[in-house]
């Protein structure tokens, strides 16, 4: 009786243990990814917030921010619509106009994201990445004079810029 004790209780704390390592083991798969970002904040919210992360490897991690992605570029094509059709200024109505166009092509880009996710094509992945990260940034220069771009818009662009760049960053470990 007393070895059934003894082994229920060596058997309870090598358990814990385990779940402690694993979980410092994907906190640490995090930090490493995220230290590699440039917007890090995105990075922590993709990787940390969604409950699709929780025990995910970086395959798995790499499709929830491909997801996360995806929906952030339809939602900046949406917004950026809305401004176009609510401005009335004609530097602003070319601008959104150039910036619709960029936040198209990103989305059009990141369609191809899970096929080739799910072929291993990683080169394919980086190089259609690397395209995909330009087009927010473009749509931002248009900007550097005045009018400005509303907050909503540059937070979007930078959020999409931030996903994109952890896919870059995510290649390295698949």
């Amino acid at each position: 009786m007393a070895h059934s004790y003894n082994f229920t209780i060596i058997l309870i704390v090598s358990l814990l243990s385990i779940s402690f390592t694993l979980t410092s083991v994907k906190a640490d798969l995090t930090d490493e990814i995220c230290s590699k970002t440039v917007i890090k904040d995105v990075c922590y919210y993709a990787l940390r917030e969604d409950p699709r992360s929780k025990g995910a490897n970086p395959e798995g991690l790499m499709a929830i921010v491909v997801d996360l992605s995806q929906k952030n570029a339809t939602f900046t094509c949406n917004l950026v619509s809305t401004l176009l059709k609510e401005t009335t200024d004609p530097k602003l109505k070319t601008r959104y106009t150039l910036c619709l166009g960029n936040f198209n092509n990103a989305s059009n880009i990141l369609k191809n994201f899970p096929n080739l996710l799910k072929s291993k094509d990683y080169y394919g992945l980086s190089a259609n990445a690397t395209a995909a990260i330009r087009e927010p940034s473009t749509c931002d220069n248009n900007f550097l004079e005045p009018p400005v771009e509303v907050p909503e818009l540059r937070n979007a662009s930078d959020n999409l810029r931030g996903l994109i760049d952890v896919i870059l960053v995510l290649v390295g470990f698949l």
